[in-house]
């Protein structure tokens, strides 16, 4: 048998076994990351039509079972106590006014508790724009205008807390845990302050980075004395790309420092933009992050952030979906929060709009209603570049879940080979791309490990691997 005719053999069987151009993409249970404890949204609560479209049970269902969604984060209203008090321990919850501001504290209760229903694992989380305006310098739930601090200088700043009355406002959210406790909206975890660093026209306050490890440490002695030693705390929810001398990082290092502040903090959470408004969803800046906090063995979530455009092919080009997967796979992130579930018109800030899903919403969706709290991130590749892989593992129910993102111009063919993952005899394909909106795509044979799986120019293809599957 000549060398000519051997050669040509090898080349015949690889040519079948990877098509040309084909993109390998490497599977292994083996390597295991974050586990995801969920996403969700925050709510437009300030405007009286949106609080009567999250009454309706029909966008309960959507926000649950057609988004997907497991978590939800809610605003610890200021104005629910407007009047002083002198002694911190007479603050009781059944002083609030949950109808303040038109009754925007109350729709975050019964929003809670409605998806709750639909949902009863459904997460929680509580953060303070700012407390009551009593307990502040500048008497005053907002600023006059916005301007910023570094965590080492108020600048003058008076839209802050007192310390007197710092005892006060953690009996406040002690308190207000109580509250959504008696509703049957239990907060999973609290956060004492939205970026704390940005003193704004609306609702904000305040925090260097020595008081803020001050209420850190005070504010978990409060709840632990009251009994919700398992209600988490989070934070400093400033912005994640924000590690100059003097931002997020100076608030990291200055609570790794403290050891009371460390041992209260169970999530360190960043925001996804750039200044408080526009986006930032950038791999690079999620993984700065995890590099900062990885030694602290204390999980990661963005807790708010912009995500991008709406329309086809954005949210797979410089989106939503460029987002989670770049907090997920570059920042090791557990929780992806953005800001809000929906608006009226099309902008970064919502995930769909009043009237329904968009382009943006079936993305997200790809990544929300497939990967559920529990799944644990394992290896896949490649991570980034045209082809975009990722892969979740549900010990649970032995199921696996890849999400592959094809942001070029023509199809590819992807020959993955998988190991240490469940076996299966197929995966159901989930596609969106700009003709076929979060469809059925048929199914992919798994044969000895290895499966070829086809995915059309700009798309996103989610791949479910279920024991079970015939």
């Amino acid at each position: 048998m000549s060398r000519f005719y051997i050669c040509s053999v090898l080349l015949l069987f690889f040519a079948l076994a990877f098509p040309a151009n084909a993109v390998e993409v490497k599977i292994d249970g083996s390597q295991r990351f974050q586990t995801i404890e969920g996403f969700g949204t925050c709510l437009v609560a300030w405007q009286a039509p949106m609080r009567e479209l999250y009454r309706t049970e029909e966008f309960q269902d959507t926000y649950v079972n057609g988004m997907g969604c497991t978590m939800l984060r809610v605003n610890m209203w200021g104005p629910t106590l407007p009047n002083a008090q002198s002694d911190w321990r007479q603050i009781s919850h059944t002083d609030f006014d949950m109808q303040a501001s038109r009754g925007r504290p109350q729709i975050f209760v019964d929003f809670g508790k409605a998806i709750r229903q639909h949902e009863p694992n459904s997460k929680l989380i509580g953060t303070v724009w700012s407390p009551p305006a009593w307990m502040k310098e500048n008497d005053s739930i907002t600023d006059e205008r916005s301007s910023g601090i570094r965590a080492n200088d108020y600048r003058g700043i008076r839209n802050r807390v007192k310390k007197e009355f710092y005892p006060h406002f953690c009996k406040w959210m002690v308190e207000y845990v109580k509250k959504h406790d008696s509703e049957g909206a239990p907060l999973y975890a609290v956060s004492p302050g939205n970026e704390v660093q940005f003193s704004q026209s609306f609702e904000s306050c305040v925090w260097d980075a020595d008081d803020y490890v001050i209420i850190l440490s005070m504010l978990r002695t409060a709840l632990d004395r009251e009994g919700y030693q398992d209600v988490k705390i989070f934070g400093p929810e400033t912005m994640t790309s924000h590690m100059y001398d003097g931002g997020t990082g100076t608030y990291i290092e200055a609570i790794k420092k403290d050891k009371s502040a460390f041992e209260a903090i169970d999530v360190f959470a960043t925001h996804g933009y750039e200044d408080g408004v526009v986006e930032e969803m950038s791999a690079n800046s999620s993984r700065v992050f995890w590099k900062l906090i990885q030694e602290t063995g204390k999980p990661f979530w963005i807790t708010e952030g912009g995500t991008g455009g709406h329309d086809w092919p954005v949210p797979i080009q410089k989106g939503v979906a460029n987002a989670i997967h770049n907090a997920l796979v570059g920042g090791n992130c557990s929780a992806f929060v953005p800001w809000q579930i929906c608006e009226r018109e099309k902008s970064t800030h919502g995930l769909m709009l009043t009237s329904g899903y968009t382009d943006k919403s079936h993305a997200a969706r790809h990544y929300f209603k497939f990967i559920r709290p529990g799944a644990v991130r394992i290896a896949a590749s490649p991570a980034f570049g045209p082809i975009q892989v990722a892969s979740f593992l549900h010990e649970s129910d032995q199921q696996l879940v890849v999400v592959a993102i094809n942001s070029a111009n023509e199809e590819q063919t992807l020959e993955v080979t998988m190991k240490n993952v469940p076996k299966g005899k197929r995966f159901e394909l989930i596609r969106t791309s700009d003709d076929f909106k979060f469809q059925n795509d048929g199914n992919a044979k798994i044969e000895l490990g290895s499966s070829t799986i086809t995915i059309p120019p700009m798309s996103i293809l989610t791949a479910v691997m279920n024991q079970t599957t015939n």
